[in-house]
């Protein structure tokens, strides 16, 4: 069975991320994105001292923005289109804290995809799969999304050793692959 690692993708010695080594082009259509690692979900909203309106943080504010900025470059350069309608979301975000939780860094993630016009709205997302991936040799810790149309679709988790991090697979479907 040939796989498309979604999480973590492939990094060359030079850090450019590609598809793996023989993949199959039998696997859906996936727009793939490499961003930096998102906040946390208990970062992107402050209280301000006497008001009883919350605001988005600097950190949240500042990662929309660079993170944005990687979104356009990314999809204009591998001439990638918007994701219409239902989508499925492969996330793998680089372990940066034994303490975080995973859940918290997907709302910021969709957010930025909706923000940007990658998928239409978060509602339309019908399933996400999460992982923690392994540091890179990046200072800066990062995500890695892959968005694909509804179809059905096989996946599988690939863990670390030690079970901490891993990596989400899309499978080829039987008999395309060789």
């Amino acid at each position: 069975m040939t796989a498309l690692a979604v999480s973590p993708l492939i990094a060359d010695a030079d850090g450019e991320v590609r598809q793996q080594a023989g993949a199959s082009r039998a696997v859906p259509a996936c727009t793939y994105l490499v961003l930096p690692a998102p906040p946390s979900a208990n970062k992107i909203w402050r209280s301000t001292p006497g008001s009883t309106k919350p605001r988005r943080s600097k950190e949240y504010l500042d990662w929309l923005n660079q993170a944005g900025w990687m979104v356009r470059e990314q999809m204009a350069r591998d001439g990638c289109d918007p994701v219409p309608g239902r989508v499925l979301i492969l996330l793998g975000v680089e372990r940066d804290s034994p303490l975080s939780d995973i859940d918290n860094r997907c709302k910021a993630t969709l957010d930025l995809l909706v923000k940007q016009k990658v998928i239409d709205d978060d509602r339309y997302v019908t399933g996400i799969a999460l992982s923690w991936t392994p540091r890179g040799r990046r200072n800066a810790a990062e995500c890695r999304v892959g968005i694909v149309p509804v179809s059905p679709l096989s996946i599988t988790f690939h863990p670390s050793p030690d079970g901490a991090t891993g990596g989400w697979f899309i499978d080829a479907p039987d008999g395309e692959d060789e």
